[in-house]
């Protein structure tokens, strides 16, 4: 196995919900890399979530808030850390690119995830996932200016003391969009790498394509007015 990079000063947020069936594989795939902690927010799960994770060095910490966003700021408000990242723990998410986000936030402020960077595609597509992204991508890159090339991907790298300046609100899965056009929009610099979506390692998405577009939809238009 090549040598991973040393991630020790990296807290890593994973939001559960209902994920037994693939956690266990991620706790174990992320026993190769030397994260300073791991933080799961788990959002109320009525399955084994909780009992397997618990069989790795980790914090379970059950989710305060009403949703996504709200889980992965609890998350952030707990980290240690200088460095905090985010995945899913579905199994879809490439730890591997933890260490070149950590190689290259050194240069930077926040290292973001793009499964399109370079004209990739992800496994997790149909072809009303891949249109909905390309339109939303293109509505925050028009209106805000962020050079990204995935807007609704969510793994990034942040320094931790740019939380509080950042100041993340949304609670929905806006969130995703919120981080980089804050960054972007307070002059913070942000790199954007290829981190290449894996197909879920076992059971369903949560994500409804229809409602959540249109809460993002709502969200965009939200953030619009007030920045």
């Amino acid at each position: 196995m090549d040598k991973v990079q040393d991630l020790s000063d990296v807290s890593l947020i994973i939001a559960t919900y209902n994920e037994e069936e693939s956690i266990d594989y991620v706790l174990n795939e992320l026993q190769q890399y030397n994260l300073g902690e791991i933080i799961i927010v788990d959002g109320k799960s009525s399955d084994k979530t909780k009992e397997i994770s618990e069989n790795y060095d980790i914090t379970f910490l059950n989710q305060e808030g009403p949703a996504w966003g709200s889980a992965v700021k609890q998350g952030f408000r707990y980290a240690s850390c200088s460095y905090i990242a985010y995945m899913d723990g579905d199994g879809s998410y490439n730890p591997s690119s933890l260490s070149k986000m950590r190689e290259l936030i050194n240069q930077t402020d926040a290292v973001l995830g793009s499964r399109y960077k370079g004209g990739a595609k992800s496994p997790d597509d149909t072809l009303i996932r891949a249109f909905g992204n390309k339109v939303f991508t293109y509505i925050v890159r028009k209106l805000f200016g962020t050079k990204i090339t995935d807007a609704l991907f969510f793994f990034p790298m942040i320094k931790k003391e740019l939380l509080k300046e950042i100041n993340l609100e949304t609670e929905d899965f806006t969130l995703c969009l919120e981080l980089p056009v804050k960054l972007h929009k307070q002059s913070f610099s942000y790199i954007e790498i290829l981190s290449e979506e894996r197909e879920r390692y076992a059971g369903i998405t949560k994500v409804n394509a229809f409602y959540d577009g249109l809460k993002i939809l709502m969200g965009i238009l939200k953030l619009k007015r007030v920045l």
